[in-house]
């Protein structure tokens, strides 16, 4: 094994994997242990979606069907997730400052608006510092799918995501050389675990422990049994029959093998709903993917017995604008666009928050998207006024000034 290019990949390339010394602090009993995040980037068309509600002109060629719920209703384009709303939350209120991609992005993953002075750390990696104990064996942090793959920020790199590009190819460099026995190898690493107390001893910092503590997970990761949950071939038949062969779908029941040997975040994208022309000649495609996978999602987790401790959220960067354009699209539009949460006791089978009728802003209980990442740290236990201080000594909060929304919850 080529031991320099195996630490770039999976430190450097931001590969999140236990530390040893890591404490897990809960603020209060969390209800969630894990959460499975279907990130839409592109913004997807929450009038072509889950909100209905609106004047009919907004929602122009999509047509309203039925759901199993009384009195919640959705787009022709979702009809096996309209069997499946009783286990759904629709949240119509959703709003950000942010209207353009790379900063919609990068706001609904942090809570922070870009700034070039600092990178502020995902949701997902504040989830892996705080909940990540000794006795894990895979990382807590693992973002399925092209895209960004989950940065640590200033946090050190050992909190950043695992990415996994394509769940047929697997992960690369988690296994010896063959060329390498396994009593060599050891003596290699015995003779590195010597020369690092040395070092340790005069010119120990934050940078160098933390690069210690991502090649030390980075074995026990390699080690791990738990390791086979990325082998989707290992999967009970029955299960395996609830997807189709889509790398989406795939990647949803990967996320479903995680979050069941207990990662506690999971990020799974879905991109390529930025539909500013032929709305309506491209979307369908992309929403069958997503009607598909979520509603297997939701099945697999519900036949494990996972679903009342696993939060699943299907989160975009912002919505789209009420009018359609004359490219028979639709354009960006941060304020009043949906998302949607399942699982860990949300008031599932409900609509939450609503759009003016003209669809131009959201109304009655509107949801920044601070609020939305306070509320999935707080599910999980942990307090979204969580601190850290940035490289330069800046204190920051896990959701900037968002606020939990309990009431989403029974």
């Amino acid at each position: 094994m080529n031991r320099r290019k195996f630490i770039y990949s999976v430190g450097m390339a931001g590969m999140s994997l236990p530390a040893l010394n890591a404490v897990s602090a809960a603020e209060h009993a969390p209800k969630a242990k894990s959460v499975i995040n279907l990130f839409l980037s592109g913004g997807l068309s929450q009038y072509d979606s889950f909100n209905m509600e609106v004047d009919q002109s907004v929602i122009a060629n999509s047509k309203i069907i039925k759901s199993n719920v009384d009195g919640v209703r959705v787009s022709h384009y979702f009809p096996t997730l309209a069997k499946q709303m009783d286990q759904l939350l629709v949240i119509n209120s959703m709003r950000s400052n942010q209207g353009a991609h790379p900063a919609g992005i990068y706001k609904m993953m942090t809570s922070y608006d870009p700034r070039s002075s600092v990178t502020h750390p995902q949701l997902g990696a504040w989830v892996n510092k705080r909940l990540t104990t000794d006795q894990d064996s895979l990382p807590n942090f693992v973002s399925i799918g092209k895209g960004s793959a989950g940065t640590a920020g200033f946090l050190p790199g050992q909190w950043a995501a695992l990415p996994v590009m394509n769940t047929r190819t697997g992960i690369d460099f988690v296994q010896r050389n063959a060329a390498v026995s396994e009593g060599k190898f050891k003596n290699r690493l015995d003779i590195l675990d010597s020369l690092n107390q040395s070092f340790e001893q005069d010119y120990s910092n934050k940078a160098t422990r933390a690069y210690v503590d991502t090649y030390q997970g980075s074995l026990k990761f390699m080690n791990s049994n738990d390791i086979d949950a990325f082998e989707l071939e290992n999967e009970e038949e029955s299960i395996v029959r609830l997807y189709d062969k889509q790398e989406f779908s795939r990647s949803c029941l990967l996320a479903g093998r995680l979050v069941e040997r207990g990662v506690r975040f999971v990020k799974v994208e879905l991109g390529g709903w930025d539909y500013h022309d032929n709305l309506y000649g491209k979307f369908a495609s992309n929403a069958a993917k997503l009607d598909k996978g979520l509603s297997s999602l939701l099945t697999h987790l519900s036949q494990k017995g996972l679903l009342e401790t696993t939060l699943v959220v299907v989160s975009t960067e912002f919505g789209r604008k009420p009018e359609v354009n004359p490219n028979k699209g639709r354009d960006h539009h941060p304020d009043g666009f949906t998302c949607l949460m399942a699982g860990a006791g949300v008031k599932a089978g409900q609509v939450y928050g609503t759009t003016t009728k003209d669809g131009q802003s959201a109304a009655d209980d509107a949801l920044d998207v601070t609020d939305f990442n306070a509320t999935i740290a707080w599910r999980l236990g942990i307090d979204p006024g969580y601190e850290e201080k940035s490289a330069s000594g800046q204190p920051f909060t896990l959701a900037n000034k968002g606020e939990a929304r309990k009431e989403l919850f029974a």
